[in-house]
């Protein structure tokens, strides 16, 4: 039993290294190394192949790999970017995407097409921040109105689904009320958090200690970091959450606290390597191992997946028209195609709806593969209206300039 369970986890992790591995080698091909984890998990897993099974072990670590996923986005939210006109309209976007999605979801449910109209709605209006914040690097354009507005809106509908999925479909069986007032104690043991930490950061004692055993063997800092990540997992889950928000709320807090701090950066990328290099891979591969394939191949269900595509294009892509006054009409197309870009948030809302039963296994293979898609071609079709950052040097070059670089 015990070898079995080694090879599933070791088939899990094999898959998680030679997907970015193989990827590497065709660098013009932009495809997010998350969309081909979950697509080769579906095709080793009991769908196609039958290699590697979904086993205890595996499910165990996944679970870990939602809460660094989640911790690790929190990490990301830069509260910095959210001032001004970003963060109103960005407010104003998530909150037409989800009252639009809602609009289409409801009839669909009053049908009885799917189980929970506000669960898909909510799957649906979300953005993968961590899909869309590389690409706008690699185009020179974090930085401009274009990467700005695009990361403020895709931070708010983060937080907003987030928040919604926790109050809403937590394990728990209580009224929604009690969830809401579950979530303010939660957000109360976030600012306690940041209150402690932030003593911590303060008293001289304690920090010359951590400062000289930082880069030994004991790796302090990522202990109690990893410490806090399983602390807010498991505060969470004790008030039915099942760390949808507790570990989010941690990363912001973290972040906040590290912010200006000399050795923030080091951290961030020794949390970053625990997370990425181990849990959140296993949690996407073995999102494929769980997929079944029973019926997609159906006119009706193909119907389905086409749908939501559609409907993840139009309650994402349309709102960016908001952003109209401060970008030119190709940035304004691009930021639509990158806030439509959803597929993390996607499999986590499927995880959680299947485990409470709120979703049917044909509606959660619908939205992964309509997921999929959206993370493969918006993001190339974005890349291609914004240009890349080099290609905007020369533009702005003169004749004369261009001939004085060496050839």
């Amino acid at each position: 039993m015990e070898k079995i369970t080694l090879i599933n986890l070791f088939g899990v992790m094999l898959v998680a290294f030679l997907v970015p591995f193989t990827l590497g080698f065709f660098p013009k091909l932009r495809i997010p190394a998350v969309a081909l984890e979950v697509v080769a998990g579906i095709i080793v897993g009991p769908a196609v192949l039958g290699w590697v099974q979904p086993g205890p072990v595996v499910e165990i670590v996944s679970r870990l790999g939602v809460a660094f996923l989640l911790f690790l986005a929190g990490m990301e939210l830069d509260l910095g970017v959210l001032n001004g006109a970003p963060m109103k309209l960005g407010a104003l976007s998530f909150f037409a995407s989800f009252a639009l999605a809602l609009a289409i979801m409801v009839p669909l449910g009053m049908a009885g097409l799917i189980l929970s109209p506000l669960l898909v709605a909510t799957a649906l209006s979300a953005t993968s921040v961590g899909i869309i914040i590389p690409i706008l690097r690699d185009t020179g354009h974090l930085d401009s109105p274009a990467g700005i507005f695009t990361v403020a809106g895709a931070s708010v509908a983060e937080f907003g689904t987030i928040a919604v999925l926790g109050i809403f479909f937590a394990s728990s069986k209580a009224a929604p009320w009690v969830e809401a007032l579950d979530l303010a104690v939660v957000a109360v043991l976030a600012v306690l958090l940041l209150f402690a930490l932030t003593r911590l950061g303060r008293w001289r004692p304690g920090t010359a200690v951590t400062a000289r055993l930082d880069h030994t063997s004991s790796q302090v800092k990522v202990r109690g970091t990893v410490t806090i990540v399983l602390g807010a997992s498991l505060v969470a889950s004790f008030f039915g959450f099942e760390a949808i928000l507790g570990t989010f709320l941690a990363g912001v807090v973290v972040a906040i606290v590290l912010r200006g701090d000399a050795g923030a950066r080091s951290l961030r990328e020794r949390i970053e390597a625990i997370g990425f290099g181990f849990f959140v891979p296993v949690f996407f591969v073995s999102s494929g191992l769980k997929f079944k394939l029973d019926g997609l191949t159906s006119p009706a269900e193909l119907t389905r997946i086409a749908l939501f595509f559609v409907v993840l294009l139009l309650v994402r892509g349309v709102p960016a028209l908001l952003y109209r006054k401060h970008l030119s009409g190709r940035e304004m197309a691009a930021s639509g195609l990158l806030q439509a870009t959803n597929l993390s948030f996607i499999v986590v809302a499927v995880t959680v709806g299947l485990e409470l039963g709120k979703m049917r296994q044909i509606t959660g293979s619908s939205l992964i593969v309509a997921g999929l898609l959206s993370a493969v071609l918006f993001p190339m079709i974005a890349q291609g209206l914004l240009g890349g950052a080099q290609e905007k040097i020369v533009a702005a070059e003169t004749p004369d300039e261009r001939r004085m670089k060496p050839m």
